[in-house]
């Protein structure tokens, strides 16, 4: 903050806004495979694009999860069209493109959320809510695939 005594005012400088996009409480949780996915909600992030919040534990040990992109992972819109993800991040790492297996891994820490999101690009302006966000997780082999219904964004 910057006190300018000569004039009464103030200027608030280096200030971030919160991201208040995602629900602070998961909107719905799934379990399989020795991993647990919270869905936190999906959220406008740029023009025709949608950003939907994951965070993923490994409640009983250190686990390395690859987290998936491309056709693996999906979105429905209201409209009935599908949408493969564009790209995905977690712990400062992406990755993207369209294509069967793009993938980000990394290491959860036992009982340590992870934030994963998931971006899908050219969302149909017309559509106002999501049908169905499917993501897709691997550990150890194992496909584990999420979804999660009637979104609001």
């Amino acid at each position: 903050m910057q006190l300018n005594l000569q004039t009464g005012t103030f200027s608030i400088l280096n200030a971030t806004p919160k991201d208040t996009s995602f629900s602070p409480t998961a909107l719905g949780t799934m379990s399989a495979g020795g991993i647990k996915v919270d869905f936190h909600g999906c959220a406008r992030s740029g023009h025709n694009q949608i950003t939907c919040l994951t965070k993923v534990v490994s409640p009983n040990k250190d686990a390395g999860i690859s987290a998936m992109a491309g056709s693996t992972s999906k979105l429905y819109d209201n409209l009935s069209q599908v949408y493969e993800t564009s790209s995905v991040t977690a712990l400062g790492k992406s990755g993207g493109g369209l294509g069967e297996f793009i993938n980000i891994a990394f290491v959860a820490i036992q009982g340590v959320p992870v934030e994963v999101k998931f971006i899908f690009n050219n969302i149909d302006p017309s559509a106002t809510s999501i049908a169905a966000f499917q993501p897709n997780f691997e550990l150890s082999g194992n496909k584990i695939t999420g979804n999660f219904r009637d979104i609001s964004f």
